[in-house]
């Protein structure tokens, strides 16, 4: 999101697992931005091709149940080259980290995570986010 922007940064979350996506999403609010949310990867990248230039970043999964949450990523990658995307997963991803070491619009989220360390991250790549309580 650009600082001249008013706007509250519009973010996808491709989340399978319903209450973690309804924590995200209050989380996300919670610090000013709007969320489209999504169950599978596939519904994610629908949202994404129809808005492409409309999302300030994304979150993803990594453990989706139609395809790898960084296959997503990379999709994503492929549609928008500049947009900041957070991977999320229950477990530690070395090889995922080391894959995407030479992006810096790509992070990651170690599940369980709070709802500072969401926005934190979020900020860490770029996205203008008010602090969550």
């Amino acid at each position: 999101m650009k600082d001249s922007d008013n706007k509250p940064p519009h973010i996808l979350l491709v989340e399978d697992e319903v209450l973690v996506r309804m924590f995200a999403v209050d989380a996300l609010e919670d610090a000013g931005a709007t969320v489209e949310q999504a169950g599978t990867g596939a519904e994610g990248l629908a949202m994404l091709r129809a808005h492409v230039a409309g999302f300030a970043g994304a979150i993803v999964d990594l453990g989706l149940p139609d395809r790898p949450g960084d296959e997503i990523a990379a999709a994503i990658r492929a549609l928008r080259s500049d947009l900041p995307i957070l991977i999320a997963s229950g477990r530690s991803e070395r090889e995922l980290q080391q894959r995407f070491a030479s992006d810096p619009r790509i992070a990651f989220l170690v599940k369980p995570y709070t709802a500072s360390m969401l926005v934190s991250e979020l900020r860490q790549l770029g996205l203008q986010l008010r602090d969550t309580v």
